[in-house]
């Protein structure tokens, strides 16, 4: 009896330890890649809405794929990403000021270029 409480005590742990180690799912695309594509997504919104002021017949699908292209991502796993990420909003959040960080510096640079000019 005492055996196999033992058998069925391991069996169980081995059981509980394989669930949770298949469990950790791993991200689509990495921390620092996603957080440079969010920031190149917001830039190209705030473009994008800019130029459709000035072009009629933007196809914001071509610039879609542009930008999938650009970082070599395909949408399914940038929309898996995406999922991934919102499950975990302390991750997610990171991702977000990082990205703000990049736009800033990106307008920073702008703003002097405009200055010297």
């Amino acid at each position: 009896m005492k055996k196999n409480s033992i058998i069925l005590a391991t069996l169980l742990a081995l059981f509980t330890l394989c669930i949770f180690s298949s469990c950790k799912e791993e991200a689509p695309i990495d921390k620092k890649k996603m957080t440079e594509m969010v920031a190149d997504y917001y830039m190209l919104e705030g473009t994008s809405k800019h130029e459709l002021r000035e072009v009629k017949n933007l196809d914001m699908n071509l610039v879609y794929v542009d930008f999938l292209n650009k970082h070599g991502v395909t949408a399914a796993v940038f929309d898996s990403a995406v999922s991934y990420y919102a499950k975990r909003p302390l991750e997610f959040k990171e991702i977000y000021e990082g990205a703000i960080k990049i736009v800033n510096k990106k307008l920073e640079v702008l703003n002097k270029e405009l200055e010297e000019h």
